[in-house]
């Protein structure tokens, strides 16, 4: 059983369970409850104001149900090979999404972008000495929380799920298509064979 798998038994205050361990984690875990587990490491390298941004982003992807999102991605780049890059920059957009959730909380986007920072530091620290997160997904989530926010357009959040209903209809049409192709290739082969 993995680590997360392990973490369903910790005891919890609420929706709060932390891991008695130094090396610093911290991670949103799906469920009924779900819960969010906090290694002390983590919450050492932090300050205050950064946990409560750290928990706000972690419980946002809790309240957001973030797991079926990227689910319904993989499922799709499974099933189509094509969608692979799809599903590498659709797993961004939960990350930027809960970090925006956790500016409204706390109210200060910039105590957000610290505390994604100082957390992306700790762990990349742990795991090797070189700073790792330097360059990536996280340095881009920290200029987007510290540039202005960008407004909601509607209609631009309502094309993801249409081009998602698009996707699943032709491989709904495509599959049908080849189980015609296989059954006229099944006939064409028993008809040879009859005569």
């Amino acid at each position: 059983m993995g680590r997360r798998g392990d973490c369903r038994d910790l005891p919890a205050t609420g929706d709060l369970a932390v891991l008695d361990d130094p090396v610093p984690t911290a991670f949103a875990l799906p469920g009924i409850p779900g819960r969010i587990v906090v290694s002390s490491g983590m919450l050492q390298a932090l300050a205050p104001d950064e946990r409560r941004a750290l928990l706000a982003h972690e419980r946002a992807h809790l309240q957001r149900r973030h797991h079926l999102f990227l689910l319904v991605l993989q499922l799709a780049s499974a099933v189509n090979p094509l969608l692979h890059p799809l599903a590498r920059a659709g797993a961004f957009a939960p990350e930027r999404w809960a970090d925006e959730e956790a500016g409204s909380v706390v109210a200060d986007r910039s105590l957000v972008a610290r505390a994604v920072a100082r957390a992306a530091l700790a762990t990349k620290r742990a795991a090797q000495p070189a700073l790792a997160a330097t360059d990536g997904p996280v340095p881009q989530r920290v200029r987007a929380l510290l540039a202005a926010p960008t407004p909601f357009r509607r209609g631009l959040a309502m094309v993801f799920p249409v081009l998602m209903m698009v996707c699943c209809v032709s491989l709904a049409l495509a599959a049908q298509e080849m189980d015609q192709l296989f059954d006229g290739a099944t006939s064409s082969h028993s008809t040879t064979q009859a005569r």
